[in-house]
């Protein structure tokens, strides 16, 4: 008799175990399509636009020769420094990080294009674009012989003493 009764419980029991697997399961393959399809989107959407010869918005990326700035990287990082002043409202705020610069040096040397890459504050960002504008001419990048534009990264930390 114990075997009859168990027997009767354990079919609705099964079904009662089995449903939530089944509803679990779904929403998991549900989600991982969401997903992949997100995934899918943002890749395509943050790729720049590149030309045949690998220029990227008007600029190179990979080139024979880089541009290279009077006196060379140590020189560069130290125009930066010097001529680079912490803003007020984030020094009282103890605000500090890298902001990391991008820029395009053109066919004769110039600096043009800057924008902030990755950010850390908005008066930060604003010096890091000011004192990028005030870079002298560079040394062009070449690229088969010729002068091209190259975009160029650099990074400026900002840390208090």
């Amino acid at each position: 008799m114990k075997t009859k009764n168990s027997s009767i419980k354990t079919p609705g029991l099964k079904l009662f175990l089995v449903a939530p697997m089944i509803l679990l399961a779904l929403l998991v393959i549900s989600l991982n399509t969401s997903a992949q399809q997100t995934t899918k989107v943002k890749t395509e959407t943050t790729q720049p636009a590149s030309d045949k010869d690998g220029m990227t918005d008007g600029a190179y990326q990979k080139v024979d020769e880089m541009p290279v700035f009077p006196g060379g990287d140590a020189a560069l990082l130290k125009y930066i420094g010097e001529n680079t002043k912490y803003p007020k409202d984030a020094k009282d705020k103890r605000i500090q990080g890298k902001v990391i610069m991008r820029f395009k040096v053109k066919e004769d040397g110039s600096v043009s294009d800057v924008s902030v890459l990755n950010g850390v504050n908005p008066s930060i960002d604003a010096e890091s674009i000011r004192v990028i504008g005030t870079l002298p001419k560079f040394t062009p990048g070449k690229l088969k012989g010729k002068s091209v534009a190259v975009w160029y990264m650099v990074p400026i930390t900002f840390a208090l003493n």
